[in-house]
C-alpha cells in the first residue's frame, strides 16, 4: 500500500483532523487563504466543476452527483457536472475509472497520470493534481479508480478530506461550512485493502431499524424498502465498505421483495449476500412457500429446494454478489433432515455441489469464478470438521460464539486454499445466555485484537459484522471497517489513538481526546458487565463494596458528558448524543436501576429513550431506538434495595514501598491483586513478546503475545528456554500455601478443537501447565458464564516457605491469549468479589 501525501487548506474555526487511517495517514492542513501551487475547489465564490464521462460505470457517475452536493453542503456554491471538457473551464475535479474513462486511459497513456500500483488492483484509487491535462484545461485534479468502486471511495475521500463526514447523515455529524477550499500537495494513492469483501449485517431489526423506515423514513414501503437501503449503501461506500447481508427477519420484507434493491445495490457498487441461514441469496423466513416448493427439507425434497434456489440465481445472477452456500434452517436453526452427523455431513457435501451446479449453469460455466462462502456458524462447525471434500474455491468465514471471540482460525491446509477464509463477528446479538441488543458496548481492543488475530491466521477474503439495527453501533462499525482495509494499523498499545483521530475528525481536535477518554471508560466498565446483563442470572452481582466504586465511575462519566454536551457548539449536540451521550448515560442509569435499586434511573432510560426518538435531530429517527428490546432489559421496579455508599468501603489497600524495598507488589490482607500489564518484567521468547494491549480488560489493559502467530511450546523444556515471559516481584507476609487466580480473556485457541493453556511457576518451580475451559456448546454453563463477565478463571497452588519477595512467572503455552489479572490469597482472605480488589502495587 503506497501513500502520499496530500493535505487540504481549508477556512474554518478548528475542526478535527481528516480520518484518513485507512489510507495509512495523510494530513489535513489549515491555512487562512489558498497558498502559490495550491488547487482552489471553491474560490468564495465558484466551485469547480466536476467532469465524469457518460460511458463511466453507472455507480461512478451517481458518485460524483453526491460530490455536488459534498461541495455545496461545504461551500454553499453547487459545482457543475459536466460529461465533457467544457470551453471555460480551465480547473476542473476529472473522475474516471481506468479501462472505462478515455480521458484516464489517455492521460495514463501519456505519462502524466501514474497508475502503477492501482492499475489492475482491486478497488485502489489515486488523486493527482494534473498540469495541462487535455487541451483547454490548464490543471485538474484527478480522482481515478481501478474499478467502479475504487473511483468511488477516491470520491468519497475528496468529501472526507473537505469536511463531510461518513457520518453527515446516518448520525447528523455537521458539515462545517468554509469560504475558501483548496488542495495542498500533488498526489494521494491508496489501496488495495487488505480485506476483500468488507460489509455489515442488519439482523435483529425488529426493535430499531423495521419500525423507523416503516413508519418514519419510508412509510410508502411500510418497511426496509429502496430508499432505506440508498441510505445505507452509500453510508458503506463512504466508509470503504462493499458487502451487504440484508436484514432477514420476520415480519420484514426481504430484500428482493422490492426488485429496485438489487438494481438500487447496483448502481451504487455493493457487493450483496446473504447470511449464514440464507443460502443462495434467499431469505427463508419470508420466501419459502410450501404450497409452492415443498417441505423445505433437502433429504426428502431436494428437487424442490433446488428450484427454490434456481429461482433466485436466475432473478439475480447479474448483479455482483457472494453466494451463501449450505444449508440451515428455515430461521437460524439446525438442518432439517436428521441422521447422524456424518450423514449431515455428507448431506451438506451434496447440497453444495448442487449449488455449484445451479452457479456453473447460470452465472459462470467456470464456478470458481463466481464468489461463494461457506460459515459453519453454531451446529455447522462440527459438521465442516467430518466434511472430506469442500471445494478450495470457497471461502471459509469462521464465525465468533456471538460475543466477540472467535471460535476457529484457519489451519496451515485451510491457508492453503485458494478460496481461503473470513470472519462474521458480532457486536450485537439475540440468542443465548443473554441477548445485547441494547446499547453497543464492545470494546474496539476486542474487535482489533480478534480481527487482526484472524488475518494473521489467513482471514483476508471475507469481514462480516452483525450491527443489529445499525444505531447505535457506529463508533465499532467504523472501527471494524478500518481494520478491514489495513488490519495493522491496530499494534496493541494505539487502540484509542485510532478512535480518537475517528472522534476528532467529527467533533474536533480540541474535543477529541476527552470524548475519546469518556468512551474508553465506557468500554471498560461495561466490558465488566454489559447494561443487558446486569441482571442475569441474578442481579446481586457486584458487592455493595464493589457497586459503590462503580456507581461513583458511572455518576464521574455521566458529569463529564453532561459538561462536553454544554460546551459543545449546538450543531454538534444531535451528532454527540447519538454517538456519545445516550449510551452513556443510558448505561449509566442501568447501573444505578440495578446496581442502586433507583426507580428514578428507570425513569430516565426512559426519558432518554423518548428524547431519542422524538426530539432528536427534529424527530427524524422516531422509532429508531428501543430500549426494550426482546423484553429481557428490566427497567420495572428495581427487586433490590438501595445500596448505601457509605457502607460500601473498599476491601483492599494499597501496600506500603516502605515495608518491602525491590518488590513492585505487596501482600495485603492476605491477598495480592496484580494486572498483567504491569508486570515487573517482560521477557521475550525466541520468536514472541508480550505486548501491552490498552482499551482490553476490566482495568482497560491487558497482554497477549505478539505475534500471533508464534509455535506453540507445551514441553517444560521448550516452555523455560524459548516462550516469553511475565515476571512478578512480590513481597509476601505470610507463609504457606496461596492459590493463585489467572483472570484471561475467554478466547479460543488458534489450534482449532484445542484449549488455550499458559505455565505458571513461583520462583524455581517447575512450571505448571494451565488449561483454560473450553467448550463450543452455547449451552455449557461455564462458557456463558464466561462470556457474560468476558473472563476466563483458572486456578493453581504454590507453597510460599517463608515470607519475603518472590517472583511469579508466566510463559505463554500458546498463543492467542490474552491475560487480564491475577489474584492470588491465602488462609484469612476475605471473598474477592465479581470484579476483585485493587491492584496491590507498591506505590513508589
Amino acid at each position: 500500500m503506497k501513500t502520499i501525501r496530500l493535505a487540504a487548506i481549508l477556512i474554518f474555526p478548528a475542526l478535527g483532523a481528516c480520518f484518513l487511517s485507512r489510507a495509512g495517514g495523510a494530513d489535513l492542513s489549515l491555512s487562512p487563504a489558498p497558498g502559490t501551487g495550491d488547487f482552489v475547489l471553491f474560490d468564495g465564490k465558484n466551485a469547480a466543476s466536476i467532469l465524469v464521462e457518460t460511458n463511466d460505470e453507472r455507480a461512478v457517475i451517481r458518485a460524483a452527483g453526491d460530490l455536488v452536493e459534498d461541495m455545496n453542503y461545504v461551500t454553499g456554491a453547487k459545482p457543475r457536472l459536466i460529461n465533457q471538457p467544457a470551453g471555460d473551464e480551465k480547473f476542473p475535479v476529472i473522475v474516471g475509472t481506468i479501462g472505462k474513462s478515455k480521458i484516464m486511459d489517455a492521460l495514463a497513456a501519456e505519462g502524466k497520470l501514474a497508475t502503477n500500483g492501482i492499475s489492475g488492483a482491486w478497488e485502489s484509487f489515486v488523486l493527482q493534481v494534473v498540469n495541462n491535462p487535455r487541451p483547454g484545461i490548464q490543471r485538474a485534479l484527478v480522482i481515478a479508480g481501478s474499478d467502479r468502486r475504487g473511483t468511488i471511495y477516491g470520491i468519497y475521500h475528496l468529501s472526507e478530506l473537505i469536511g463531510v463526514s461518513p457520518w453527515h447523515w446516518w448520525a447528523d455529524v455537521p458539515v462545517p461550512k468554509r469560504k475558501f477550499l483548496a488542495l495542498r500537495g500533488d498526489r494521494f494513492q491508496q489501496g488495495p485493502p487488505a480485506v476483500k469483501y468488507r460489509g455489515i449485517f442488519l439482523n435483529d431489526e425488529d426493535w430499531g431499524l423495521r419500525p423507523w423506515a416503516a413508519k418514519t423514513f419510508e412509510p410508502a414501503a411500510g418497511n426496509l424498502g429502496p430508499k432505506t437501503y440508498s441510505k445505507i449503501f452509500e453510508l458503506l461506500l463512504r466508509l470503504h465498505a462493499n458487502f451487504l447481508w440484508p436484514a432477514m427477519h420476520s415480519g420484514t420484507a426481504e430484500f428482493n421483495h422490492f426488485p429496485d434493491n438489487r438494481e438500487i445495490a447496483n448502481e451504487y457498487g455493493i457487493v450483496m449476500g446473504s447470511s449464514h441461514c440464507e443460502q443462495m441469496l434467499r431469505n427463508n423466513v419470508s420466501e419459502w412457500d410450501k404450497k409452492t416448493f415443498g417441505e423445505y427439507n433437502f433429504a426428502t425434497n431436494p428437487d424442490g429446494v433446488l428450484k427454490y434456489w434456481e429461482q433466485r440465481v436466475r432473478e439475480n445472477g447479474k448483479y455482483e454478489n457472494v453466494y451463501t452456500l449450505g444449508m440451515r434452517g428455515i430461521h437460524d436453526s439446525a438442518m432439517p433432515g436428521g441422521g447422524t452427523q456424518r450423514e449431515k455431513a455428507a448431506r451438506l457435501q451434496t447440497i453444495i455441489a448442487d449449488q455449484r451446479d445451479l452457479l456453473a449453469r447460470f452465472i459462470n460455466p467456470d464456478a470458481t469464478q463466481v464468489p461463494q462462502i461457506f460459515c459453519p456458524y453454531k451446529e455447522v462447525l462440527p459438521l465442516y470438521q467430518l466434511m472430506t471434500n469442500l471445494p478450495d474455491d470457497i471461502t471459509l468465514v469462521w464465525p465468533d460464539d456471538n460475543y466477540g471471540y472467535i471460535r476457529q482460525f484457519s489451519n496451515a491446509r485451510e491457508r492453503a486454499r485458494s478460496g481461503g477464509a473470513g470472519v462474521y463477528y458480532h457486536v450485537s446479538y439475540w440468542g443465548a445466555p443473554r441477548d445485547y441488543l441494547w446499547l453497543c458496548s464492545t470494546p474496539p481492543a476486542l474487535i482489533a485484537e480478534e480481527m487482526t488475530k484472524a488475518f494473521d491466521y489467513g482471514a483476508d477474503k471475507v469481514w462480516m459484522l452483525n450491527v443489529g439495527d445499525l444505531k447505535p453501533a457506529e463508533l465499532d462499525l467504523e472501527f471494524f471497517l478500518q481494520l478491514a482495509w489495513n488490519p495493522h494499523l491496530w499494534n496493541g498499545t494505539n487502540t484509542y489513538d485510532l478512535l480518537e483521530k475517528q472522534i476528532a475528525r467529527d467533533f474536533g481536535n480540541e474535543n477529541g481526546a476527552e470524548i475519546t477518554s469518556i468512551l474508553a471508560e465506557y468500554y471498560r466498565l461495561n466490558f465488566q458487565r454489559k447494561p443487558e446483563h446486569l441482571d442475569f442470572p441474578t442481579n446481586n452481582l457486584f458487592s455493595a463494596a464493589e457497586a459503590a466504586p462503580r456507581l461513583a465511575a458511572w455518576r464521574q462519566l455521566v458529569a463529564r458528558v453532561e459538561a462536553l454536551e454544554k460546551a459543545l457548539p449546538a450543531e454538534s449536540r444531535d451528532a454527540f448524543f447519538e454517538l456519545v451521550g445516550y449510551p452513556v448515560k443510558a448505561a449509566a442509569a442501568a447501573n444505578e436501576k440495578n446496581l442502586a435499586g433507583s426507580t428514578a434511573a428507570a425513569d430516565e432510560i426512559h426519558r432518554l429513550t423518548s428524547f431519542y426518538n422524538d426530539q432528536l435531530a427534529g424527530g427524524k429517527w422516531h422509532l429508531m431506538m428501543s430500549d426494550y428490546p426482546r423484553k429481557q432489559v428490566d427497567l420495572g421496579v428495581p427487586k433490590i434495595p438501595a445500596i448505601k455508599m457509605e457502607d460500601a468501603a473498599l476491601t483492599n489497600q494499597w501496600a506500603a514501598a516502605a515495608h518491602f524495598p525491590g518488590a513492585d507488589f505487596a501482600e495485603s490482607r492476605h491477598r495480592v491483586v496484580l494486572i498483567a500489564a504491569h508486570a515487573s518484567e517482560f521477557i521475550s521468547g525466541q520468536d514472541a513478546h508480550w505486548q501491552k494491549i490498552s482499551g482490553l480488560g476490566y482495568n482497560g489493559e491487558a497482554v497477549s503475545v505478539f505475534p500471533t502467530t508464534a509455535a506453540v511450546r507445551s514441553t517444560p523444556e521448550k516452555i523455560l528456554s524459548e516462550s516469553p515471559c511475565l515476571r512478578f516481584k512480590i513481597a509476601f507476609e505470610n507463609a504457606g500455601d496461596w492459590k493463585f487466580v489467572v483472570r484471561a480473556l475467554p478466547t479460543f485457541s488458534v489450534e482449532a478443537g484445542k484449549p488455550q493453556r499458559y505455565a505458571i511457576a513461583l520462583d524455581d518451580e517447575t512450571p505448571q501447565i494451565i488449561t483454560l475451559p473450553l467448550s463450543q456448546d452455547e449451552h455449557n454453563r461455564v462458557w456463558q458464564e464466561n462470556v457474560l463477565r468476558n473472563a476466563a478463571l483458572t486456578e493453581s497452588v504454590h507453597a510460599i516457605a517463608q515470607p519475603g519477595i518472590h517472583t511469579l512467572k508466566i510463559w505463554m503455552v500458546d498463543p492467542g491469549l490474552v491475560l487480564d489479572t491475577i489474584e492470588a490469597e491465602t488462609e484469612g482472605a476475605t471473598a474477592p468479589g465479581y470484579v476483585w480488589p485493587p491492584e496491590t502495587r507498591v506505590q513508589k
